[in-house]
């Protein structure tokens, strides 16, 4: 059933304090972690190109660093902008608009989202952030420097990913199908259905184009799925199962959570409840 909840701009709450109760019959537990800092290898000064992935090439990530993550973040968007990962995390009542250091996962900067609202996926066009909504049919829209809301958009449907794609949003719902949509008025201008061969790929949650693919994260599974977006066609599969054995906090949710350096040819991934955002390459790997 399709939950309509009609919005009132002055219903955001924006505030730059930490607002945390418990939603949705959910426990959430903030585990606190007390380990130190943990920061990448990765070089602070020069810039690599960014590298084309072959789509006849199978590829293995391989972990080259890690940095603190909030253990109380819900994640649903992950984005790597000038510099900066933007997250935006769920549930009602917890849903926030965050802007991270990426050498250690410091937040800097952080809004919190009307309680009546589960926050899901985020991208940055224009020098603006979108984020769309779980159940309310809304998608918000935010000043990129500020953070401050300068408007929002209906559609029809769940919102999960959200990602720009020439000049588009592309959307998905937790079904095989990506809606491609004018950010100006949010209208969708065409639909992708995502097939693996003859199968669809359903449950595409978080989204995140990079180098002409379209990454997506599978809803409950530890693989992210790299997708053709113009054909809708599955080019392969990326699995981070190893990274479970670096999770220690009980309750850590599901894998999500993409974004990509190009200056750097890094990826950023993490999941719901995860203690750290993982630093990743990735490898052609051996036949």
């Amino acid at each position: 059933m399709r939950l309509i909840i009609f919005f009132n701009l002055g219903m955001i709450l924006i505030s730059f304090s930490c607002n945390s109760s418990q939603k949705d019959d959910r426990q959430t537990m903030v585990i606190k972690d007390t380990s130190s800092n943990m920061t990448s290898n990765i070089e602070t000064s020069g810039s690599a190109n960014a590298i084309v992935l072959n789509r006849s090439v199978e590829y293995e990530p391989k972990l080259i660093g890690k940095i603190e993550h909030e253990a109380g973040s819900f994640t649903q968007g992950l984005i790597y902008y000038k510099g900066y990962l933007y997250e935006s995390t769920g549930l009602r009542g917890e849903s926030t608009l965050r802007k991270l250091d990426t050498a250690n996962g410091k937040v800097l900067k952080k809004i919190s989202i009307a309680p009546e609202h589960f926050a899901e996926g985020i991208t940055i066009f224009n020098n603006k952030i979108y984020m769309l909504t779980w159940l309310s049919n809304l998608c918000f829209v935010f000043d990129l420097e500020s953070f401050a809301m300068e408007g929002s958009f209906n559609y029809y449907g769940e919102g999960w990913g959200l990602a720009n794609y020439n000049n588009l949003l592309i959307m998905s719902d937790g079904s095989n199908v990506l809606k491609l949509i004018n950010p100006d008025d949010f209208q969708v201008v065409r639909q992708v259905n995502v097939y693996d061969g003859n199968t669809p790929l359903k449950n595409l949650n978080e989204l995140e184009m990079i180098n002409g693919e379209l990454f997506a994260n599978i809803w409950t599974e530890d693989r992210i799925a790299r997708i053709d977006p113009s054909t809708g066609n599955v080019i392969g599969y990326l699995d981070f199962s190893f990274l479970r054995k670096f999770i220690n906090n009980e309750n850590a949710d599901v894998f999500n959570g993409i974004a990509y350096n190009p200056e750097k040819d890094v990826y950023y991934v993490t999941g719901k409840y995860w203690p750290y955002i993982f630093l990743i390459k990735l490898k052609e790997k051996k036949k």
